[in-house]
């Protein structure tokens, strides 16, 4: 039955390793739950790494600080994301570890000064500057408010929006290496705006969060637009998991590491043989 779905998910073409190209040197980054793949090679200390969504769980983005001494950047306004936020920084200033993800758990690493140099910005991300509902979830496991989930709960919070570019303008950015997009549904409307302002973002990590909460049957169709819509804007997919938490890569900066790819071994080689020819110095 199993093979039969795939099969079935193959030719309509929602399948989730579809269209995969991946990276040799691809690494998992965060929590198990919460984390991301990136390649190893890809990030220096001055790379510029937006983390849209926090929730309870910012393990990804800590670990950019941690791994490459990235400059990261953190968008939430919801008050779960802002405390957890704080928490950390509480436990960390405590000289206190904090876990989290029970079932599989991560237990954040990241120094005192490394999340100090972290930048929390509460303000969410959408398609235009303005104050925007969002709906408290109406699962007690669920900790995220939503834009596009949850509607119809009567439980919501006002808080402020702007559009990726505006924020980017704000912040004295002209280009981004990471956009990590985790909000609950409204990654379709932010996805668009980096498509139609064709604004430099070098990689798209991205939480299709309708494969847990789906509003009506046709969700894959819904993620299988904005992924082509990627495609032809010129992102190649190089990790996908079976929820379809995705990693994009701009075609350029994948081809260029594609190329590494292909120069690393024959370099290793060569190295390899003039060890073993190198004549011995008596």
């Amino acid at each position: 039955m199993r093979n039969v779905i795939g099969i079935a998910k193959k030719v309509l073409g929602i399948h989730p390793q579809q269209g995969v190209k991946p990276l040799k040197d691809l690494v998992h980054i965060g929590s198990n739950y919460h984390g991301y793949y990136l390649p190893d090679n890809f990030l220096t200390s001055d790379s510029i790494c937006y983390c849209i969504g926090a929730g309870e769980d910012i393990s990804f983005d800590t670990e950019l600080k941690v791994i490459y001494d990235a400059q990261v950047y953190i968008f939430d306004p919801m008050p779960e994301g802002i405390n957890h936020f704080h928490t950390l920084k509480e436990c960390t200033k405590q000289g206190q570890l904090l876990t989290i993800e029970p079932t599989v758990p991560f237990t954040y690493r990241i120094s005192e000064d490394q999340l100090e140099s972290i930048t929390f910005v509460e303000i969410g991300v959408w398609d235009r500057k303005t104050n925007l509902k969002f709906f408290a979830p109406e699962r007690d496991d669920y900790a995220s408010h939503s834009l596009y989930l949850f509607q119809d709960s009567k439980e919501y919070i006002e808080a402020p929006v702007d559009r990726l570019g505006n924020l980017m303008n704000m912040l004295g950015h002209s280009s981004v290496d990471v956009v990590k997009i985790e909000i609950e549904g409204a990654e379709y409307t932010v996805i668009d705006t980096i498509i139609d302002d064709n604004l430099d973002v070098k990689s798209i990590l991205v939480e299709f969060d309708e494969v847990h909460n789906a509003n009506d049957k046709s969700f894959h169709f819904r993620i299988k637009k904005s992924c082509d819509r990627l495609k032809k804007a010129g992102y190649v997919l190089v990790h996908s998991t079976q929820y379809l938490k995705r990693t994009f890569i701009r075609e350029d900066v994948y081809n260029s590491l594609k190329n590494r790819e292909r120069i690393l071994p024959d370099v290793k080689a060569r190295n390899q043989y003039e060890t073993l020819e190198a004549p011995v110095i008596k």
